[in-house]
């Protein structure tokens, strides 16, 4: 119910994009946009006073310890050293990072800027009333990121609250595969088949694939799909229209609850599970560990989830060299054709505490991390230690051993910043990436090409209609925490409670549990929920942030 992220939610996708710095004693490089004042007007002005600031920093658990700790390091140095401001950085758990940081509010030593993917803490804070609205600092001391707001103002449409004013600092990136639906191209290939068009051919493949020995080994061992995870068991969901970012849905120009589409889903569900066509412990594989293993084994023949690693791709061709994989849109249901979950080109990232010691200098750490320098030293290194630009301006990795040490911990440093336009244009780092000269990733670099011209495809964009989900009033928040086993995503298999017991019972039906749902629902007082979802869109549909707005113009 809360705002969350297509890039992150517990189903997005994680890029390593890793945050560069020179190692000691190398001469550091100004990034491009930092000042530069004549020899002149250096020896006569007055050096301007440094602001100090605090800012938090994801701990992922990943610190190499020989390059230091999170708060002191290559990279917080090169910050420090180039940046405008002195910047303390406090680690925040990346699994909970609003339990500790309500924690700082409640003790008064919250960072100055909070950096967080989770849209939800961001409403929290913002419902608290904890945070500073931006509008008059960017106007009076911004240069870089108010330059950025004029040129995309669809960064302000996602930093800007219900009360008319900007608060969340949005970054503008590329959008990009997020999810992939894959089938076993060998084994339609082998049984004569083609990819399903719709959910009915969906079903008959998935019972083909696990009742016609599709690997050939004369054992009864393969399944067609799984249940398994909640990239599994919500892919079904967003076939049959059920929204991926909140539980409504636009008809009749109205916001409306998702029961009809979530009932589909449901029955789809129940019919695979009662004719045997998936792992009927899928609801023991909660985190999806395992339908990801008995995919990379060769023993199934459709998989949802992020793009295989390098090193998962390798495990597949090693235990099934005849695999050959085929990323395909979504099967059309009776509610129409929908796409996967995708990386957003927008997204929000940052907030201001309402009690920042010195605001201005935010302002002045935010417009520096915004420049072209700025965003090559985190995302590449330093030019001619950790890459080398090609004909194109884009990054040529010198040493990917010595790169893994001093860059894979760091990306999260460089949160906040925005693709600069010419390297949005010319470069494509997580393509590049991706070697031709080695197998397993020049199968990677297909399937990518691939699934971007069909899953970016605004044609068939993502089920539902909001994207930026509205927060809403902590009154309302506790009448959706206390109905979980109706909400979507309350279980890591990404489905309901109540209508995980529907799949496993056959005297259950989809009917009941969705009737049960309802009267919870509204017991708990859900229409109160319905009803503000209802009057915000008839109030706000002309800004509101769409699933349209996900796709490249």
């Amino acid at each position: 119910m809360k705002k969350r992220l297509v890039t992150a939610v517990a189903f997005t996708m994680v890029l390593s994009s890793g945050v560069l710095l020179a190692a000691c004693g190398k001469e550091e490089k100004e990034p491009t946009g930092a000042a530069s004042p004549s020899a002149s007007a250096t020896a006569t002005a007055t050096p301007e006073k440094r602001g100090k600031i605090t800012t938090s920093i994801y701990d992922r658990g990943n610190m190499v310890v020989e390059e230091g700790t999170l708060d002191k390091n290559r990279w917080t140095e090169w910050l420090n050293k180039n940046g405008p401001v002195d910047v303390t950085f406090i680690p925040i758990p990346r699994t909970n990072p609003q339990e500790k940081i309500n924690v700082m509010f409640a003790s008064g030593d919250a960072p100055d800027l909070i950096q967080d993917y989770g849209g939800g803490n961001r409403n929290a804070w913002y419902e608290a009333k904890q945070l500073l609205p931006l509008d008059d600092l960017i106007e009076k001391y911004s240069v870089e990121y108010k330059a950025l707001l004029k040129a995309n103002p669809v960064l302000k449409k996602y930093g800007t609250r219900s009360d008319g004013k900007l608060y969340d600092i949005a970054t503008q990136g590329r959008a990009d595969v997020n999810w992939v639906f894959i089938v076993r191209q060998d084994w339609l290939k082998k049984l004569g088949l083609e990819a399903p068009k719709t959910t009915d051919e969906l079903f008959a493949v998935a019972k083909a694939f696990t009742e016609k020995d599709p690997d050939g080994n004369g054992k009864n061992d393969t399944f067609g799909l799984t249940l398994g995870g909640a990239y599994n068991n919500k892919v079904i969901d967003f076939m049959f229209g059920a929204p991926v970012f909140s539980n409504y849905v636009l008809k009749d120009g109205n916001l409306s609850y998702s029961w009809d589409q979530q009932k589909a889903g449901l029955e789809f569900k129940k019919k695979l599970f009662s004719e045997n066509i998936i792992d009927k412990d899928f609801a023991a594989d909660q985190t999806g560990d395992k339908a990801k293993r008995d995919f990379l084994n060769g023993k199934l023949g459709f998989y949802t989830g992020a793009l295989l690693s390098a090193a998962e791709m390798e495990t597949l061709m090693k235990n099934d060299p005849n695999a050959v994989l085929q990323p395909i849109a979504l099967p059309k249901s009776s509610f129409g054709q929908f796409g996967l979950p995708v990386t957003a080109p927008v997204q929000s990232v940052a907030v201001v505490n309402a009690k920042a010691k010195d605001p201005v200098a935010v302002i002045k750490y935010i417009d520096f991390m915004v420049r072209e320098g700025t965003y090559k030293a985190m995302k590449w290194g330093i030019e001619g230690e950790h890459y080398k630009p090609n004909q194109l301006g884009c990054a040529v990795p010198i040493d990917a051993d010595k790169n893994k040490k001093e860059r894979g911990y760091a990306g999260d440093y460089g949160m906040m910043q925005s693709i600069p336009p010419t390297i949005l244009k010319n470069c494509d780092d997580r393509l590049d990436s991706l070697v031709e000269t080695n197998p397993a990733q020049k199968e990677l670099k297909r399937i990518l090409t691939e699934a971007r011209k069909i899953y970016l495809d605004p044609k068939t964009p993502m089920a539902g209609i909001l994207v930026d989900v509205p927060s809403i009033t902590k009154d309302l928040d506790l009448i959706v925490a206390s109905v979980p086993s109706i909400q979507s995503g309350a279980s890591k298999l990404g489905t309901p409670d109540e209508f995980v017991k529907a799949i496993v019972t056959a005297s259950y039906t989809a009917d009941q549990a969705i009737k049960n749902a309802q009267d919870i629902w509204n017991k708990a007082g859900g229409g109160k929920v319905d009803e503000f979802f209802i009057n915000w869109w008839k109030a706000n549909k002309d800004r509101a942030i769409t699933v349209n707005d996900s796709y490249p113009k």
